[in-house]
């Protein structure tokens, strides 16, 4: 599949440009092709009302599949270990505990009287 959208690289999108169609071709066996084409003459929808309904009912049927659910849920899951594990490292680079975004200070690494003991420098 190829997807072209407008070249905006570097600008903002407002809210229209957001929601303007963008192509989005697919490569088809020239036979299943020949049946859209007999298909679409018959119905008279063109080929872009035919392919926004088939990729429109896809969406659909994906969204109520239990297992893309599923798989969903566990990557969100895993995106929000890796933000709580860097979260963590940041706050003890820091000297700080992580109790933001509902973090325990156990998941926190120990934090020393003062960031300067760390490196070994004193500061007045």
């Amino acid at each position: 599949m190829t997807e072209q959208a407008p070249d905006i690289q570097g600008q903002e999108l407002t809210p229209e440009d957001e929601r303007k169609p963008v192509v989005f071709a697919v490569r088809i066996d020239p036979v299943l092709r020949e049946q859209i084409e007999g298909l679409r003459g018959i119905t008279e929808q063109s080929v872009n009302d035919v392919g926004v309904e088939a990729l429109n009912d896809w969406v659909a049927k994906t969204l109520e599949d239990e297992t893309t659910r599923n798989k969903a849920m566990a990557e969100l899951d895993a995106e929000e270990r890796r933000l709580q594990e860097r979260r963590s490292a940041i706050a003890g680079i820091l000297g700080q505990t992580a109790t933001a975004g509902g973090a325990s200070s156990e998941a926190a690494p120990e934090q020393s009287s003062s960031p300067s003991s760390r490196r070994g420098k004193a500061r007045p």
